[in-house]
């Protein structure tokens, strides 16, 4: 890759045209999940882009920021007509879901992803078109890894089933869904990588799988229909406030052989490889994820990603 500047365009705003055209175009029926599932999927999506920068960047070896667009409400077929040659599409399945979850990540991210991985950096431009190469097909199934770990965390908030990586489809042709409705959901999704922003991604939900997962959604309880005193509720929320709560970070989980520590003696060093992206833990959960550091003189925890 070069280092050579490129005017910058604006992919995002491209991307959610294209979809908001498709949208205008479609005849969206009446029937189908009511709000309260499209408004469950909505907390899906304002996790998306924190847990997707987390995993991506974990992945390709490199600093990324994330956008994720509110979903528009289209039909798959106006979806496709919009979509471009050049992108792969990986298909994902949500719990006992038979509709799956579809990715379409564009070849320019494909492409600077793999040359990121390796060490080099992102000039604007599309490096790689017709068959794929086999560094590709490689980093094809790295950020599978990556979307699918995200979509697990964001879903989470919702329900307890994994989203697990099927396999991808590198001609849009290929794709077949068998929808009962066929409106589905599109996030169009936007990365920013070596200062250059592309419209890397649509995340797209089929409503038939909103529809097959509602039985497994957390329903919170029913509230009482009694007014909660609020003298009682103000005191209770100042009591929680004041509870000690255990806060630890660890730097590494170096294992070693018996026979090796049998041997340890005051003085001995252990290695610990250096990463910024230690993990902050509140009592047995990950609170949040960030770097050790100085400040006056003492060892400082500086928080870069809340979980």
């Amino acid at each position: 890759m070069t280092n050579s500047k490129s005017s910058k365009t604006k992919p995002r705003a491209a991307a959610k045209e294209k979809i908001a055209a498709a949208v205008s175009h479609s005849l969206l029926k009446k029937g189908g999940p009511d709000g309260i599932l499209v408004s469950a999927y909505k907390k899906v999506e304002r996790k998306l882009d924190g847990v997707l920068k987390l995993h991506l960047s974990n992945v390709i070896d490199c600093e990324i920021e994330v956008e994720v667009s509110d979903s528009a409400k289209l039909s798959f077929k106006d979806w496709t007509s919009v979509l471009d040659d050049e992108s792969v599409y990986l298909e994902f399945q949500l719990g006992g879901s038979e509709s799956p979850i579809l990715v379409r990540v564009a070849r320019t991210f494909l492409s600077a992803s793999v040359d990121c991985f390796f060490g080099g950096q992102f000039d604007g431009a599309l490096h790689s078109a017709g068959d794929l190469k086999q560094s590709e097909i490689a980093m094809i199934n790295r950020l599978a890894s990556g979307i699918a770990a995200g979509l697990s965390d964001a879903w989470s908030t919702l329900c307890e089933s994994p989203v697990r990586y099927n396999r991808y489809f590198h001609d849009k042709d290929d794709i077949e869904l068998d929808l009962d409705d066929e409106n589905v959901l599109v996030s169009a999704t936007s990365i920013q990588l070596s200062g250059h922003e592309i419209a890397a991604m649509d995340i797209l939900q089929t409503l038939d799988g909103l529809i097959a997962i509602e039985p497994q959604l957390n329903r919170p309880h029913h509230r009482e229909a009694n007014e909660i005193d609020p003298a009682w509720k103000a005191s209770l929320k100042d009591s929680v406030a004041q509870v000690y709560m255990p806060v630890r970070s660890v730097l590494a989980r170096p294992t070693m052989q018996l026979s090796e520590l049998s041997r340890l003696a005051v003085g001995d060093i252990l290695p610990v490889a250096a990463t910024d992206n230690v993990p902050l833990i509140v009592g047995d959960l990950v609170f949040a994820h960030g770097s050790i550091g100085e400040q006056n003189g003492g060892v400082a925890f500086k928080i870069k990603q809340f979980l």
